[in-house]
């Protein structure tokens, strides 16, 4: 199949946020010619979700009216680290996804160098180190992840994935919601269910 083929378009993103967080896990993020397969996702709901940015940003409320479904949101977490959300846009609800970590795939030998590490399961298990790690910055803020000109996004692939839930890491509000969607028993995670931090992860939260 040709990778045309293969891309996710805008109707994949016009699920509700929590259906499409569980399904973007086993889906290729690709930008340029580095790529990895998602193995973390968060999900945000547009409303009744105290931990998202349309809680008490009018801005994320005004960027999900201005946007269509497949956009992405992009913003610098703490002044430090670019963190990639795409929008969810459809009749099940609006929201984002945060994309927090993958299976790094093509294009390894250049996140290495971006990252400055040649450990590959520490190069993207965080969502500000594989925005670091595939170059993706606040240039990339209200970009579509869905258009034949787009310079990132999304495939299917045949990846077989078991995929858990859990509580969504560093928020204080609406804490108890599993929508942290991961691949079961993956390396390349964040941080494991159950609150265990992976050996990659230890010293870089973001």
């Amino acid at each position: 199949m040709e990778r045309s083929q293969l891309k996710l378009d805008s109707s994949f993103f016009e699920q509700d946020p929590v259906a499409s967080a569980k399904n973007l896990v086993g889906k290729r993020l690709v930008h340029g010619r580095c790529s990895g397969i998602i193995v973390e996702t968060e999900a945000y709901a547009a409303e009744n979700d105290e931990a998202a940015h349309t809680f008490n940003r009018p801005s994320a409320r005004k960027f999900i009216t201005n946007h269509e479904a497949g956009s992405a949101y992009v913003y610098l977490n703490y002044g430090m680290y670019w963190l990639a959300n795409v929008l969810i846009k459809g009749n099940q609800g609006h929201g984002f996804v945060l994309i927090r970590a993958i299976r790094p795939e093509k294009g390894i030998t250049t996140m290495q160098k971006r990252r400055a590490t040649k450990d590959v399961k520490n190069l993207c298990s965080g969502p500000g180190k594989l925005t670091i790690a595939l170059n993706i910055n606040g240039d990339h803020h209200g970009q579509s992840f869905t258009k034949k000109t787009s310079k990132f996004w999304f495939e299917d692939t045949n990846e077989k994935i078991r995929v858990i839930s859990d509580r969504r890491i560093g928020i204080s509000r609406s804490k108890d919601l599993l929508w942290r969607f991961l691949e079961d028993d993956s390396d390349f995670v964040s941080k494991k269910k159950a609150g265990e931090i992976s050996p990659a992860f230890r010293n870089y939260d973001a």
